[in-house]
Parts: structure tokens; C-alpha cells; sequence
């Protein structure tokens, strides 16, 4: 099939002319677009991004030219076009997690409170546990412990008192 019926099979809506002008310049608009990008998957979207839009403009085509000149510069035009909206685009910065050594002290400090809370009185323990732990209001931990809301926020500053003891006399070494 030559180029100029596969326009006019185009233009008729025949999916054949498509087909041929998609199978036969397929590589080049790739090669085109690959030379212009570096990366396979762009220059692979380059090339569908310009069929697409060749065969929705195919009424704008003259016949007297070439078509593969007119498709690479489809490309041309399309390729260049992704490379400025990436210029534009600021690059996304990849979300820094915490590293490996930070991950590891965080995990013995949890295990130095998990150990210090085990030593406290199960009443003080609850209360931590409740509080921050299960992230409870006081009024509910006052309610669930039989407290008044009063007496629930005396509680518990004097287990947070008893565990920060607790991991004082640890770290200093004296056991209690």
C-alpha cells in the first residue's frame, strides 16, 4: 500500500491506512524521538504521543511531501516539548527516611522504655500505656480506671516521674 491510500484510507475512517503508516514508520519516529530523549520508555511514548496526533491532523498532510520527514518532525516537535516540561518541573525530591542508625537507636530506647515501664507499679503503667501508647484523653483513662480527671492528671505525671527514674537509675547503672 502506498502512502498516499493509506491517507485516504485514514481519512475514511478505515483502520487499515492507520495500520500502515503506524507499521511503517514506527522505527523511525522511535529512532528520531530516541535520538532526541536517550531513554527508551520517553522515545516509546514520544512515538505514540505522535501517531496519535498525526492521525487525528492526517487532513492537515499534503500528499506531496514525504511522510516520514512530516512524522519525524511530529516527533521532533513532541520530544522536544516533553524535555522543556521537565526542564520546568522541579525534580521531586524522594522523602528522606530515617537511616539505618537512626532506626536502631530508636529501636533499643523503645526497648529501654518497654523495660523501664515493666519495673513500674501495674497502676502507673496502665496509665502510660493508656495515655500514650493507646493515645487516650486523660477524661476517658480517669473514666476506664475508676479516677476522677483530677486525680487521673496527678497519676499520671507521677508515673511519668517513676519511669523517667527508672530509666535514670538504668542508665547510671544503679539498680533499685
Amino acid at each position: 500500500m502506498e502512502d498516499a491510500e493509506a491517507v485516504r484510507l485514514v481519512l475514511a475512517g478505515d483502520r487499515a491506512g492507520a495500520g500502515h503508516v503506524i507499521e511503517s514508520y514506527r522505527m523511525d519516529v522511535y529512532n528520531a524521538s530516541l535520538r532526541i530523549l536517550g531513554n527508551p520508555a520517553d522515545a516509546e511514548d514520544v512515538t505514540q504521543d505522535t501517531f496519535v496526533a498525526a492521525l487525528q491532523r492526517m487532513s492537515s498532510y499534503d500528499p506531496a511531501q514525504a511522510m516520514g520527514p512530516w512524522l519525524r518532525a511530529i516527533a521532533h516537535n513532541r520530544a522536544v516539548d516533553l524535555l522543556r516540561r521537565r526542564a520546568r518541573a522541579p525534580e521531586p525530591v524522594p522523602p528522606v527516611g530515617p537511616s539505618a542508625e537512626t532506626m536502631a537507636i530508636d529501636r533499643l530506647e523503645a526497648e529501654r522504655v518497654r523495660a523501664a515501664l515493666t519495673r513500674l507499679p501495674a497502676r502507673d503503667r496502665a496509665l502510660l500505656v493508656l495515655r500514650y501508647w493507646e493515645d487516650q484523653p486523660v477524661e476517658r483513662i480517669a473514666r476506664t480506671l475508676g479516677m476522677t480527671d483530677g486525680a487521673a492528671r496527678v497519676a499520671l505525671l507521677r508515673a511519668r516521674r517513676a519511669l523517667g527514674d527508672q530509666l535514670a537509675r538504668k542508665e547510671s547503672g544503679v539498680e533499685v
